[in-house]
């Protein structure tokens, strides 16, 4: 977006050439162009990532405005200050999907409105399964539903499987880990002996964020009594972090439990809470190795060990973005990209992981909606964003943009 507090010379340019921006008047010369009343521009979102409104009112220049948002009956208000060259920009965070309508409100009024669409969070979800569990008592299973970007944990349900999809219960997400993880206690009594291949199914609570289903889990069911069992994800990466946990057998009582990893220990001692002991833990080394987890509870009290190979994954690649606006070859970060003033073009792109890429912009130009908009000569920088997905990090490109002047008397 424009610098608020640019030049007034540069200013005179940018009301001359936004005129494409949200009024439709892309045909109007640069003679022709009387400076506009104002518009108003925001990218496509998605729920839980801010984004930055951008309102030019000149008529207001150094005062406070209004900006309200509503999508169906949730609304919300943002206020900025416009600056000197007429320009001013809110952060925004969009909380549910759909399609939000934007208006300048009050004595900013003049500068309209758009519509935008904002796009439900993608997730992923993790089963937390025991590597032994006890038939015929309650052992406790761990879901935990995690939106890879933004700053709204998920809602809703998460349901607990068998592998051939059979429902054995389904627990509300109550619990939270850091800002984007919520998690869910699943409780089961398992009645059969064996291997039990097991599932989570995250049910979102509305449309702001997309269903999930983890990675399978396998647990062996035994009848002998458990002293203790490691709880821990399915895959495990170099350099992401993770929760082991270790869960302390029915009636034993409060202990310590120490980690180790292949003989080694990764932790310290860590006190139980509720018959759990968590630690957050990132792989160095990937290949098969030996997580061990240690429980005493006294000097001369019960203690258990629980041991369980585990075959660690190298580093999560980034979500590949390719950006390929219609009629454009697609973009590199290493090829010049030019526009000329007052022209726009359609942004559009894929990622690797499938899910949807989130613009952004710096510099002389303005994304409404999908629409790219060149205001004036100068450099833009253009920045896109995917959450990826349990296997692949979140990924972002950020392309270079060189906003050429338009020719003397040509048509904008």
């Amino acid at each position: 977006m424009p610098n608020v507090n640019m030049h007034p010379r540069l200013a005179r340019t940018l009301a001359a050439t936004a005129l494409a921006v949200g009024l439709g008047l892309a045909s109007l010369t640069s003679a022709q162009a009387a400076p506009p009343a104002g518009f108003i521009a925001t990218p496509n979102g998605m729920v839980g990532l801010s984004q930055t409104i951008t309102i030019y009112a000149p008529s207001v220049a150094g005062q406070v405005v209004t900006i309200g948002l509503q999508l169906g009956a949730a609304a919300t208000t943002v206020q900025t200050t416009i600056g000197t060259n007429g320009y001013g920009a809110a952060i925004w965070t969009p909380t549910s999907a759909g399609a939000w309508t934007v208006n300048a409100l009050g004595s900013a009024l003049s500068s309209g409105s758009t519509t935008i669409t904002v796009a439900p969070m993608p997730t992923y979800t993790v089963l937390l399964a025991q590597n032994n569990l006890q038939s015929g008592v309650t052992d406790n299973l761990m879901g935990a539903v995690v939106a890879p970007i933004g700053t709204i944990a998920p809602t809703g349900n998460i349901q607990l499987t068998t592998g051939t999809g059979a429902g054995i219960v389904t627990s509300p997400l109550t619990g939270q880990y850091g800002t984007t993880t919520a998690t869910a206690i699943l409780p089961w009594i398992p009645t059969t002996a064996g291997v039990s291949s097991l599932y989570a199914n995250f049910q979102p609570a509305s449309g702001s964020q997309l269903a999930s289903t983890s990675q399978l889990a396998q647990s062996a069911v035994v009848s002998a009594v458990q002293n203790l069992a490691l709880r821990f994800p399915p895959n495990l990466y170099v350099g992401s972090p993770t929760v082991l946990q270790a869960v302390v057998g029915n009636g034993l009582p409060a202990g310590s439990v120490a980690f180790s990893l292949d003989g080694k220990g990764i932790s310290g001692s860590i006190a139980t809470t509720n018959g759990v002991a968590s630690f957050q833990w990132s792989p160095t080394v990937t290949g098969v190795h030996t997580i061990t987890a240690n429980y005493s509870s006294s000097a001369t009290g019960p203690s258990g060990t629980s041991t369980q190979t585990v075959n660690i994954q190298g580093a999560r690649t980034a979500d590949v973005i390719t950006v390929d606006p219609p009629a454009q070859p697609v973009w590199s970060i290493a090829q010049p990209i030019v526009m000329t003033a007052g022209t726009s073009l359609t942004l559009a792109g894929t990622s690797q992981s499938g899910t949807t890429g989130v613009f952004s912009e710096q510099g002389p130009c303005v994304i409404n909606g999908v629409a790219l908009q060149a205001l004036a000569p100068g450099q833009c920088q253009v920045t896109v964003v995917s959450p990826g997905n349990a296997a692949l990090s979140p990924g972002n490109a950020t392309y270079t943009v060189t906003v050429q002047a338009a020719p003397k008397g040509a048509r904008r």
